[in-house]
């Protein structure tokens, strides 16, 4: 959600939590996991790829880089980074944290990797 301050439009901070995150090969795997995650309700996904993707994922490498929880989520954020420099797509699903398991189980069955629940105090490694 968009707002203005007065100045201008402020987009509010994005950040790696609340989300689950893995990679795919391809775009059909990528429909497949979006699919799977429709049928439980999820509808926020976003596709990290190309320069946007690694634009994003720098992003969100600086953003875990200030927090004190330890160096799994910089390490994760990183490992994005490289797939998308190597031409695949990384996901990133908002899910309520009730509902993390069964998405990352879900979308672990369609072939994603790495699959990463970045919850506001616990990272969960699928």
């Amino acid at each position: 959600m968009k707002t203005e301050d007065g100045l201008g439009v402020v987009e509010p901070e994005k950040t790696p939590y609340g989300k689950v995150f893995g990679i795919v090969e391809n775009r059909a795997q990528f429909q497949a996991v979006t699919e799977a995650l429709s049928k439980l309700g999820v509808t926020d996904v976003e596709v990290l790829d190309g320069a946007v993707g690694i634009k994003v994922l720098d992003g969100d490498q600086d953003a875990v880089a200030q927090c004190f929880l330890g160096d799994m989520e910089a390490e994760m954020v990183g490992r994005y980074l490289e797939a998308v420099k190597s031409g695949l797509i990384v996901f990133a699903a908002v899910v309520e944290p009730e509902a993390a398991d069964q998405a990352a189980e879900s979308v672990k069955a369609r072939g994603a990797s790495e699959v990463v629940h970045f919850g506001n105090w616990v990272i969960t490694n699928y």
